[in-house]
């Protein structure tokens, strides 16, 4: 391959900005080489590496073997000494094309499908709570802590273990609510976890709690603020579909407009009718 021009972006998402940027290149014959940066995926960053490689490959494809793409760890500067053998230079686009925002392209094309996230200690009811909130929520899928642990995590049970397990669960949760609301019946028991997964997916957050509850040092639980949840399902003072009408209901009340249908069509009036009024 001869010597070609590169262009390190997050591509998040890959836009016509972008494709007219890198096409005033590929005009004149050179190749250009397309860099990833490999981000975290995150609320502001929702796309996956697969995910923007397949609409660069997809916007230009048209060019051929002229275009090579490649992914990189994630940068925050890009370093040159003297005579290093190549140029830097800045490309100038048209006003239109300036002015198109990957974040309003973002924001745009949002996943609508909200995450809601069942935390709480183990014995708190949050497996059946779940099962309850999907009989009201259409096409659910739920994500169950058993489950999870036994098909995407080998990890143990130590802090680390934990928190990179349920960060595993948020990631597959987010690809997963592009399709459907997700239901995750997963402890979460680390404050530091739950503000990283915040972060990543922003999910409706319900603390689960009963008295027969596991407690003790061998199931460590650091307790939410009341300001960090969105709903309490209390066990002992309601019955799972009570508590399921609750979280529905306080969800609907932060998305008013219901974009995913989120009341599934087959439950009965009277619990719409409590959802909805």
């Amino acid at each position: 391959m001869k010597p070609a021009s590169l262009f390190i972006g997050r591509w998040s998402p890959f836009h016509e900005g972008h494709q007219a940027l890198i096409e005033t290149v590929l005009i004149t014959g050179k190749p250009v080489v397309i860099a990833i940066r490999d981000t975290e995926p995150s609320k502001d960053n929702p796309y996956s590496t697969s995910e923007r490689w397949t609409m660069i490959q997809d916007a230009l494809h048209n060019w051929g073997k002229l275009v090579r793409i490649i992914v990189i760890p994630d940068i925050d500067e890009v370093c040159y000494g003297r005579d290093v053998g190549y140029g830097i230079r800045r490309i100038d686009l048209d006003e239109h094309l300036r002015a198109v925002s990957g974040t309003k392209k973002r924001i745009s094309a949002q996943v609508t499908h909200p995450t809601i996230w069942l935390t709480g200690q183990s014995g708190s009811g949050k497996t059946t709570l779940a099962a309850a909130i999907k009989s009201i929520v259409g096409d659910a899928v739920i994500l169950d802590g058993d489950d999870m642990r036994e098909s995407i995590s080998s990890e143990g049970f130590s802090r680390e273990d934990r928190h990179a397990h349920n960060l595993r669960v948020a990631r597959l949760a987010q690809v997963l609510a592009k399709q459907s609301p997700v239901i995750v019946a997963v402890i979460a028991p680390f404050a530091e976890t739950r503000r990283e997964i915040t972060k990543m997916i922003a999910p409706r957050w319900v603390l689960c709690r009963r008295r027969d509850q596991m407690d003790g040092r061998d199931f460590p639980y650091e307790l939410p603020e009341a300001a960090e949840i969105d709903c309490l399902a209390d066990g002992d003072a309601n019955s799972p579909m009570e508590n399921a009408l609750f979280v529905v209901k306080a969800i609907r009340t932060r998305e008013p407009n219901d974009p995913t249908g989120l009341v599934d069509s087959n439950i009965g009036d009277k619990a719409r009718n409590e959802i909805l009024q």
